[in-house]
């Protein structure tokens, strides 16, 4: 008699069961107590299928098993892509049992790795009490003002009930967010995924009042829908609704979002923001006509070539207004030539020595902007180059600048010593370089139609003296760039010389190279007659060694 209530209380849920499984949406099985399927509702047919089971036939071993354990445990279990937790319940008193399942693949994902979903996630128990909220749901939780155990709104929690396609639709703060609330009852509780739909809702507002193309397709990139201004791409690309747009703008909606992607539109040029909405199925396409914008663009990079880099930024920032206006600053002026260039012009073809002379000037230019200069103009194969206008550094670090730029370009020339060379060139490459710093006259020179960017003046003329006093492959530098450079380059001091237009001597330098450079390499020399060692590490009494060495050098004066 004990057992009757319990023995009752089953044929009371078997007759429950046995009235609306086939109203259930979730997946209802029975199987014989050796595991045979004998009934399943219309919401199994998707698991059978992916098991190939059919009535009669045996149920997956694991499954039945479980029917052993205690009945709040469930049991997860893969069915194609997708994962099923099964209630097993065995009733030995009908010799059956029954098999309640839920697809949980969503659930398991969300538990898995909410916090990596960009979108809000949350969960609440089934009265509206916040349990859980992502990164993504942040601004929710502060919009609402709601925390962990909160009530959500009201509305939300009630959407549990609706089917589960459809959305709902609140306001965040000042966006609009769309809700897919999918309640978990046999967990007690409610999955809450927000999506930001702000924008989709103003294009799908009034996209025919959009100026631009706005084009919407599936994600497999077939046409939903055009506005007007996206008649013009629909007849350049013979689209039509239902035709699939051009691949690589499909699979732009992969990119990020700022990315812009350029693409032809007939004889103009279209920028394309990809939108993807995954959660709607479709990507939303906005488009603009840039070529106006192109064809200025091209003509700026053409324009860009007459410029020095520094220059052309100045003009097209507003640094540097377009007008006669000049200005006294203290610059740093280079100057270099190559040695024996009109042999060289005399013994080849134009259309050699341009390509000879181009390539020398461009690596050298490259070299220059590299360090900063303003490359102020070419002179044949001579190059002017000027520090500390328009951009300066500071007088001391511009010369410093300009100084490592002429050993940069010194040592270019092995490379394009080789490229000559395999061109047929046998005359030797050599540079001459002149740097001095002084204080020039610098800005716009010329007439009220036409302008030059240049320096002027006495600091000038003198950085072009020096240059033509060099030797090859020689970089002079006057006393006022010595002083200014002393610290971290080193130089040797060389005879004061006399130029054109200056009426006292020209203290000058030639620059070795870096300190740091210089002094951590041992200095050695062994010749007949001669030897000399110099360890920069172990070497103590420099004065001493430097009488010892100018004694030596006197002696060899002597033997010339």
């Amino acid at each position: 008699m004990s057992d009757k209530p319990t023995v009752e209380a089953l044929q009371e849920r078997l007759s429950a069961m046995l009235k609306f499984p086939d109203q259930n949406p979730n997946p209802v099985m029975k199987t014989d107590m050796a595991g045979r399927l004998l009934y399943a509702n219309p919401g199994s047919r998707p698991i059978l299928h992916t098991w190939k089971i059919w009535i009669g036939d045996q149920m997956p071993e694991a499954l039945i098993a479980h029917a052993d354990t205690p009945s709040e445990e469930q049991l997860q279990l893969p069915v194609g892509s997708k994962t099923y937790a099964f209630h097993v319940v065995a009733v030995p008193e009908i010799e059956s049992i029954n098999i309640y399942a839920t697809d949980v693949t969503a659930m398991k994902a969300i538990t898995k790795f909410p916090d990596q979903n960009p979108n809000p996630v949350l969960k609440s128990d089934m009265e509206g009490h916040l349990l859980y909220a992502n990164s993504g749901g942040v601004i929710i939780k502060e919009a609402w003002g709601v925390d962990i155990g909160s009530l959500l709104p009201a509305e939300l929690v009630a959407h549990s009930g609706t089917p589960a396609d459809e959305q709902l639709e609140l306001a965040v703060g000042s966006n609009t967010y769309s809700f897919h609330v999918v309640a978990v009852p046999e967990f007690e509780f409610i999955n809450i995924y927000g999506t930001d739909v702000t924008a989709m809702k103003a294009i799908t507002k009034f996209p025919a009042q959009n100026p631009n193309p706005v084009l919407k397709c599936d994600m497999e990139g077939r046409l939903l829908y055009a506005n007007a201004g996206g008649e013009v791409i629909k007849v350049a690309w013979d689209v039509q609704i239902g035709s699939s747009l051009p691949a690589e703008l499909v699979a732009h909606a992969g990119t990020a979002p700022d990315e812009q992607l350029e693409l032809a539109v007939g004889a103009n040029t279209y920028s394309f923001h990809v939108v993807a909405v995954p959660e709607f199925g479709f990507i939303n396409i906005y488009g603009t006509n840039i070529t106006a914008a192109k064809d200025n663009e091209l003509i700026l990079i053409k324009l860009a070539k007459y410029f020095s880099p520094q220059v052309y930024a100045s003009i097209f920032s507003g640094d540097l207004e377009v007008k006669i206006q000049t200005k006294r600053k203290r610059l740093t002026v280079f100057f270099s030539d190559i040695k024996g260039f009109s042999e060289i012009t005399e013994r080849l073809e134009p259309e050699v020595l341009t390509e000879l002379i181009t390539e020398y000037l461009t690596l050298m230019t490259n070299i220059a902007v590299k360090h900063g200069g303003t490359v102020d103009k070419y002179i044949g194969d001579a190059i002017m180059v000027f520090f500390g206008d328009p951009h300066s550094r500071g007088v001391k670090e511009d010369a410093q600048a300009c100084v490592r730029m002429a050993m940069e370009m010194k040592a270019s020339l092995r490379e394009i010593r080789k490229t000559w060379r395999d061109k047929g060139l046998s005359q030797p490459l050599d540079i001459r370089v002149g740097i001095h710093t002084d204080t020039c006259t610098v800005g716009n020179f010329g007439s009220l139609d036409r302008l030059d960017y240049t320096t002027i003046g006495n600091g000038v003329n003198l950085a072009s003296r020096l240059e033509s006093n060099a030797r090859s492959n020689q970089i002079l530098i006057s006393e006022d760039t010595y002083l200014l450079i002393r610290d971290v380059i080193d130089c040797d001091r060389l005879e004061k010389i006399t130029v054109k237009n200056i009426k006292h001597p020209i203290q000058t330098y030639e620059v070795r190279g870096e300190k740091s450079e210089f002094l951590s390499q041992p200095m050695k020399l062994n010749d007949a007659g001669f030897s000399l060692f110099i360890d920069p590490g172990e070497i103590t009494g420099i004065d001493e060694k430097r009488e010892a060495l100018e004694k030596a050098l006197n002696y060899l004066n002597h033997l010339e």
